[in-house]
This record gives structure tokens, sequence and C-alpha cells, in this order.
């Protein structure tokens, strides 16, 4: 939930939401939003694999889940105080969903990330077999990301697009090319990440590389 407040009613499930707020809802039921103030919603879903396969969904494999702002800023702030923060490729927490423990995914199909680019930072290239679309949520002037389809001798991106960052910005990285982003400024940037990583993980096609 991006900005605003209300609820969401799915079937006997009622939950009430506000900005920060990540929720999870199966596909067989229709969900009802109403709010109590001007709201903006990112939404994510795989209707487009299901069109594909020609098929339709007959079990749910999740009952909707909330994952509360508060929590999820607390253990992102707990990930970069981490002394071992900036080892890591990336500082960022992943929504889970305990029906899910081989893809440790939010849902059987997407993976999702909620994640935090220190100032003065860089994620390095990396790549992998899922579709990356990455939410800007909020960032200050000097962020942007590189994308290309080879590395040089140097592991850098060759003949990198860039894009330039800005709130509400969705970036759509295909699958297998690198990209890296980049904080040159002197305060954090935040970015939700989302994959269709939990297909790839079942399928043992994700297949992530760094350079």
């Amino acid at each position: 939930m991006i900005a605003g407040a209300g609820k969401v009613i799915q079937g006997e499930h009622v939950i009430e939401w506000s900005k920060g707020y990540f929720i999870a809802l199966p596909g067989l039921m229709g969900a009802c939003f109403s709010a109590t103030e001007d709201a903006r919603l990112y939404y994510v879903h795989d209707e487009p694999l299901l069109r594909y396969l020609g098929v339709t969904g007959s079990t749910d494999r999740f009952a909707p889940t909330l994952y509360p702002a508060q929590t999820a800023n607390a253990k992102l702030r707990e990930a970069a105080n981490d002394p071992r923060a900036q080892d890591r490729s990336r500082i960022s927490i992943l929504l889970g969903n305990r029906n899910f423990p081989q893809t440790r995914t939010v849902t059987h199909v997407l993976w999702a990330m909620y994640g935090i680019l220190p100032a003065g930072s860089i994620q390095k290239p990396h790549r992998h077999q899922s579709i990356a679309l990455d939410f800007i949520i909020d960032r200050p002037t000097g962020c942007y990301s590189l994308v290309g389809t080879e590395l040089d001798v140097n592991g850098q991106i060759r003949n990198p697009v860039r894009v330039d960052w800005a709130p509400g910005l969705a970036i759509v990285t295909p699958p297998g090319y690198w990209h890296a982003h980049f904080n040159e400024s002197d305060q954090e940037a935040f970015l939700i990440p989302i994959q269709d990583a939990g297909l790839q993980t079942h399928l043992r096609s994700l297949d992530i590389r760094f350079s």
C-alpha cells in the first residue's frame, strides 16, 4: 500500500490496511477494497501466466495474509543495522508464507522483497531467470540502475541502459539481463522487487549469478 488507508474483504476475511502494509491474496474469490482516505496501491498478480498456459485456478494455496508496515520496517532496519550487512549482495527482507517452505516466497509463484539501498552504496551486477519488477518507493536524487545483456572483462555491464529512479517508478528487467543498482546520494533509498522466482525456484531454473 503506497498511500492511504482502508480495508479489503475477501470471503470471511476482513483486513484493515494503511500506508506501508503488504497484503497477499489468493485468486479464486473476489476481493472488495474500500478506502477511508485517498489511496494508491501497487498490485502484482500472476493472471498472465494462467492465461498463457490456458488454465484456471482450482484451489487456493494460502489464506489472505497481512504483513504490517510496523513489522516490515522494524525487520528491514534490523537487517540494515546488522554488522555484516555491507558484506551481502543486498539489504532486504523477504516476505514469506509458511505454506511454501521450499521456495520461501510470498505465494507459490511470486517472490516479494522489501529492500533498502544505503547512501553511497552499490548493489553489484547480478542476473537471474526470473522477471524482476522493481518498484521505487522513495529515493533521493542520485539513484539509478544499469541494465544490459553482457559483462566486460572487469565484471561491469557492457553498454548498459541507465534508468534513473523516481518515486512510483516501476522497472521491468527481462530474464537473464545483468542489472546493478546505485545510490550516489547521502540518503537511503527504498524499493520493492517482485519476481516470478517462486515458480523459477520450484523448476530449479532461477540461476541467479553475480559478477
